[in-house]
């Protein structure tokens, strides 16, 4: 039929020119549709993807009038008036847009090339039939950005930035085979929030977790995303080569067009960066299922580990950010060059000294090349003024006088996507005083100080949405706890790096009386110093408290206080010691000391053992337990 009306029209159009055209034309896309509608075409998962459509079940705060909707919160990406929740409505109007006599870079043909291909292949169109359309912005910017191969890149965590906390991801766009690659011609694709200037951590945190924010992708120099990660940030990069073939780099490059400034709902845990890269792989390649394991949170390195197990990457590089090269540097030489290296970086002239030049040429090399390396992080920290730029230079023409020296490669960590699953389910036997109980505890995400570190940074944790609840051997069964969040970041300070540690956490947790444990609502924040020990991690922190507890006087307490610990690694594996202690402003007065070890069973698996004295006043309880974990997807 369609081969039929595509002959006839050609006749037509020769013996009666354009007056025929629309009667004609309109019979071919009612072929078209007709071909469509047979095939139910608008359930496939390519033309799914391509609108990006899920089963209402994964869009709970939208409409439920309808079985599907799009995750596209703008108009302008549909042509038919319910195209956003009806996948049938928008292909059928796609049919027939793409045939429309009109002209310029709003036409449907310049507006959804990715769209135009799909339906050619699925329905057989036979090109010489569409109207010619000529579309230069569409041009200009495929031009622009050639799409060869595509790189996921994972920014390590960034435990400073809310919003980069659990790491992140983007893309990168490699030019094609015939374009040189450099790092300066390709492009990265990001997805992120639209945040106004003036909001605050407060209204950021409210806005990404309810979906106030729009979302957008942005495609931009990759050159500015490694400046902003590695050397302004201080995180190390993950690069992942994907394996996608030509027509699959291609057709993700055509789609990022018709994605270009249009608006998505933004949520800081399900449709957010890393969710929003495996709809664009699915769109690449839609046999993959990448987005189906995902239906309350999308945490980064899961959607990397997902991206692996379908089998899209080739393998993994380490870029290390500067801060890891030059603390690797430092690792190389006798702890007693360290002030003079300081020295260095803050005065060029110590080169001419005599305690300088009766070194080892090896050792005034790596010197020199660890104080220009300490000159560029505060650069990136701090900016570049005309006194760094020209002290930077006096370092860099004193390197250049010394032979070539091999240059030190930071040995690459173990990647972060063969770390633990970022689930866990605790089961806990243990005995409280004279009280035998067991407990059964969940947390959402991700990792705490005692889990196994392997692929993950030492000194931190993120723990969100922990629950545990206990039964007591009487049959008495009480909520243990329920933290909203629980992070901490212990970053050993030096001469070099005065890093500040902190923690913040939140939630209900049962607390120590004379006659009972009440559950208490608490915010509990703290900051302070961590110090290199032997190979651990010592800290002191200075902690608030601001608590609601039954047994107070006022409904809400203010406690000032603070946190001794050590935390260490053994061969078993994680181990810490804490002695802690606050005081409220109705004189209440807590004591605890605690110690854990965690006995590392493999990546998922783990035994966990603790002991906790509690001091109230006159009153003194004992606890002791031993948890087995399992971490999962």
């Amino acid at each position: 039929m369609k081969a039929l009306l595509s002959m006839l029209l050609a006749l037509l159009s020769v013996g009666h020119g354009l007056r025929v055209y629309g009667s004609t034309t309109d019979a071919y896309v009612d072929a078209l549709q007709s071909d469509a509608v047979e095939q139910a075409l608008w359930l496939d998962r390519g033309w799914m993807n391509l609108v990006h459509y899920k089963p209402l079940k994964l869009n709970p705060f939208r409409s439920q009038s309808a079985t599907y909707s799009s995750f596209v919160d703008d108009e302008r990406f549909f042509l038919a008036d319910d195209g956003d929740t009806s996948p049938r409505a928008e292909l059928l109007a796609t049919l027939r847009g793409i045939f429309d006599r009109g002209q310029g870079d709003n036409h449907p043909q310049c507006r959804f090339p990715a769209r135009l291909e799909w339906l050619s292949e699925q329905l057989n169109i036979d090109l010489d039939l569409l109207p010619s359309v000529d579309c230069p912005l569409y041009k200009q910017w495929r031009a622009m950005v050639s799409v060869g191969s595509v790189v996921l890149v994972f920014p390590a965590y960034h435990l400073n930035s809310p919003s980069s906390m659990f790491g992140h991801t983007l893309l990168r766009l490699d030019p094609s085979a015939e374009r040189e690659h450099s790092d300066w011609l390709a492009y990265g694709v990001n997805f992120g929030a639209n945040i106004p200037a003036g909001d605050n951590s407060l209204f950021y945190a409210y806005k990404g977790l309810t979906g106030g924010y729009p979302g957008q992708f942005i495609v931009a120099p990759y050159f500015k995303k490694i400046q902003e990660y590695n050397r302004v940030e201080n995180r190390d990069i993950w690069e992942y080569p994907l394996n996608l073939t030509p027509s699959e780099a291609e057709r993700l490059g055509t789609h990022l067009w018709e994605l270009k400034d249009i608006n998505f709902a933004y949520f800081f845990f399900l449709e957010n960066c890393s969710y929003r890269l495996l709809e664009l792989l699915e769109v690449a390649r839609p046999t993959a299922e990448l987005t189906d394991d995902y239906a309350v949170a999308a945490i980064p390195i899961d959607t990397v580990r997902s991206i692996d197990r379908a089998g899209f990457i080739r393998e993994y590089r380490y870029r290390p950010s500067i801060a890891s090269q030059f603390r690797f540097q430092l690792s190389t030489l006798p702890k007693s060059l360290h002030p003079l290296i300081i020295e260095l970086a803050e005065n060029s002239t110590i080169v001419e000294r005599q305690e300088f030049l009766v070194l080892p040429v090896n050792q005034q090399y790596r010197a020199l090349q660890a104080a220009y390396n300490i000159v560029r992080y505060r650069q990136a920290k701090k900016g570049r003024d005309q006194a760094s730029a020209k002290h930077s230079l006096v370092l860099l023409t004193a390197l250049s006088t010394y032979p070539l020296h091999p240059p030190l490669e930071v040995p690459t960590p173990v990647p972060p996507e063969k770390s633990h699953e970022s689930k866990r389910l605790t089961l806990t036997r243990g005995r409280e005083n004279n009280d035998n109980f067991s407990e059964v505890g969940f947390r959402m995400a991700y990792h705490s100080l005692l889990d196994n570190r392997y692929g993950f940074l030492d000194g931190a944790q993120i723990n969100i949405g922990s629950l545990a609840v206990r039964h007591y051997d009487d049959d008495t069964l009480k909520l243990e706890r329920l933290d909203m969040a629980d992070i901490i970041s212990l970053t050993p300070k030096d001469d070099i790096f005065d890093s500040l540690s902190w923690r913040i956490y939140g939630g209900l947790e049962r607390v120590n009386t004379k006659d009972e444990r009440p559950l208490a609502t608490h915010v509990t924040g703290g900051a302070g110093y961590a110090y290199d020990l032997w190979g651990s991690t010592a800290y002191a922190l200075i902690d608030a408290r601001l608590e609601h507890n039954r047994e107070f006087n006022k409904s809400l307490e203010l406690a000032l206080g603070g946190e001794f610990g050590w935390l260490y690694q053994s061969q078993l594996g994680a181990g810490t010691i804490k002695a802690s202690g606050l005081e409220f402003t109705g004189s209440e007065q807590r004591l605890n000391l605690s110690l854990g070890q965690d006995i590392v069973l493999s990546v998922n698996h783990s035994l966990r053992f603790r002991a906790i004295r509690r001091w109230y006043h006159d009153y003194t309880a004992n606890e002791f337990s031993l948890s087995y974990h399992y971490f999962f997807r």
